[in-house]
């Protein structure tokens, strides 16, 4: 995202706190809360409830764009050098009121657990919780620990997400290991996304898997995740996530062709978002609503950022 400094509004709207949740990377904890419901509901026979459902959905919403707040507050600094995500490191939002959403969105959160869900799913909040402030707060900062930021984000984004969504929907844990494929899915797309900043990570002096890997190993243990991935679906039985992974696969190939050094490419971002795709619209053929769900949020994102910051965002090529 291209934008001088002089051309930053300098009030907050309403809108603003609205996206400063960061709905574009919403999309893949939306995606795989669906499946785990999906996966609950069909190896427990159950009917999925719309109110249950919406309710873990409005939950696990809130806790994780409270979470992403808080890496935005943390990663303030990065982003100003960087020249995107605006909201904090341009001072529109203070980070006095950043920390206020922050904490709103955490009660709303646990709120809605305790009163609808089971004890369980409150359970798997405060784990999330737990794990989203070590991977954005000093002195853990699990997000500048290689190997440690990828498998944070598989654990929160592709076990915890997933497993929140079959609790919310009323099943035992009994068959849940049909879920494997999602941790490992998650991890490749985590690490491509770390290789794309690597210029910028370095000049922080972040260390992160993308920095420590490089881009040619790290191209190659991505790719090997999401190969991963398709086995783990295999031998789980788990036919929904062997097909998204296989789909998504090819275009990890596409960065290696004209990444060849440290320095960030837009083709990384290629396969981060033609995979997180993939699922996406695997999970609307199980839930209908879900496909114009997302063309609406997409669609309203654009108009945000082109009417707020007069930029061109999301696209496929953009952070």
């Amino acid at each position: 995202m291209e934008l001088r400094a002089e051309n930053f509004p300098g009030r907050a709207k309403a809108a603003d706190y609205i996206f400063l949740l960061r709905p574009m990377i919403l999309i893949p904890v939306w995606t795989f809360f669906l499946l785990g419901a999906r996966h609950g509901a069909k190896i427990s026979a159950l009917e999925i409830e719309a109110f249950r459902l919406g309710a873990g959905l409005f939950s696990f919403t809130a806790l994780l764009g409270a979470i992403y707040i808080m890496n935005q507050i943390a990663d303030r600094a990065a982003d100003l050098e960087g020249n995107k995500l605006f909201l904090i490191p341009q001072g529109i939002i203070s980070v006095r009121a950043a920390w206020i959403e922050t904490a709103a969105l955490v009660a709303a959160a646990f709120a809605a657990a305790i009163a609808f869900l089971p004890a369980l799913f409150t359970a798997i909040l405060a784990a999330g919780l737990a794990l989203g402030a070590a991977y954005s707060i000093e002195p853990v900062r699990l997000k500048r620990r290689p190997a440690l930021d990828v498998l944070a984000n598989a654990a929160g984004n592709g076990f915890l997400n997933t497993l929140a969504g079959w609790v919310a929907v009323g099943a035992p844990l009994t068959g849940w290991t049909t879920l494997a494929p999602y941790p490992m899915a998650v991890a490749s797309v985590h690490l491509a996304t770390t290789l794309a900043d690597i210029e910028a990570d370095s000049k922080m002096g972040f260390r992160t898997s993308g920095t420590a890997l490089g881009v040619s190993r790290g191209l190659f243990a991505s790719t090997a995740l999401m190969g991963g991935a398709a086995v783990a679906a295999y031998i789980a039985g788990n036919s929904i996530a062997l097909v998204a992974s296989i789909l998504s696969l090819p275009f990890f190939l596409i960065p290696a062709r004209s990444i060849t050094g440290p320095a960030r490419n837009a083709d990384a971002l290629i396969p981060v978002k033609t995979a997180t795709l993939i699922f996406s619209v695997t999970a609307g053929f199980l839930f209908p609503l879900y496909l114009p769900f997302l063309a609406v949020a997409i669609l309203l994102t654009r108009l945000y950022y082109k009417r707020r910051f007069g930029i061109e965002y999301p696209s496929l090529r953009s952070a």
